[in-house]
């Protein structure tokens, strides 16, 4: 539930700019220190393929993405930074069949792949889709919680609503495809069609977040879109119709969109 004291809090529209400077400069410089790692010792190369190396950049580069968020978002201690983040409203119903459509879009991209139609961001993992393996288990974690967990804490729980204080709903989207197509510059440069699935995800995280004003919406369309992406629809639908009862709640609480305000 939003408090008053989260509305209290003002994010501006240059906090979240240069917050997107921080983080564009840091992750150049990241990736030049891994290449050029990677091209001094073939040891290194080898080790960042490994679920140890994976583990290390996603940890780098998350800590930075949320460090990043809270320094510009000026707030004095992490509790007052999850409430307008959306971080203290948890999944209502909206939320709910929102990423039923991420399940689409995921199903969309994965037919894109099958008619080579997309550069499809579900590459090859060097280990696989075998479940058999912790390595496999590291990599599914980190697609599904852990990757997704700190891209929306940022891109939606801070950029968008600091952009928002400033811009409208539909500038705002944009600014925050444009920013996602940047760290997704991999997949979206060698795909239109790869593009066109990531910007409809991108669009309908944005949209729940200014319906809902909850962050936890936004994480499990997120989540459930990457679980697909890995080969795990099966579970994900089965999840999916477990939580139901979960959010249904929203409906019987007389759930009402959120304003700006919130």
């Amino acid at each position: 539930m939003t408090t008053a004291s989260d509305n209290q809090v003002t994010w501006k529209s240059r906090d979240a700019w240069f917050c997107v400077l921080a983080l564009i400069v840091s992750q150049s410089i990241i990736l030049f220190c891994l290449r050029l790692g990677a091209r001094s010792s073939l040891a290194f190369s080898d080790w960042l393929g490994t679920a140890s190396g994976s583990g290390f950049t996603v940890v780098v580069q998350g800590g930075l993405w949320l460090f990043f968020a809270f320094w510009f978002s000026r707030v004095e201690a992490i509790r007052d930074f999850l409430g307008p983040a959306g971080l203290r409203q948890g999944v209502n119903i909206f939320g709910w069949c929102a990423a039923w459509l991420a399940i689409g879009i995921a199903f969309i991209d994965g037919y894109g792949v099958s008619r080579g139609l997309t550069a499809s961001t579900r590459q090859p993992h060097p280990v696989g889709y075998d479940a058999s393996r912790v390595a496999w288990w590291f990599f599914a974690v980190k697609s599904i919680l852990i990757v997704p967990f700190y891209e929306e804490a940022v891109t939606r729980g801070f950029l968008y609503r600091a952009f928002r204080a400033r811009y409208g709903f539909l500038l705002t989207t944009v600014f925050i495809i444009v920013f996602s197509a940047y760290f997704h510059w991999g997949s979206v440069s060698r795909s239109l069609f790869s593009f066109g699935c990531l910007a409809l995800l991108w669009a309908l995280l944005c949209v729940v977040r200014e319906r809902t004003g909850s962050l936890w919406s936004c994480l499990l369309c997120h989540a459930v879109y990457n679980s697909v992406g890995i080969h795990l629809w099966l579970p994900t639908m089965v999840v999916m119709v477990l939580f139901l009862p979960f959010v249904a709640r929203s409906i019987l609480g007389g759930w009402r969109p959120a304003t700006r305000e919130d």
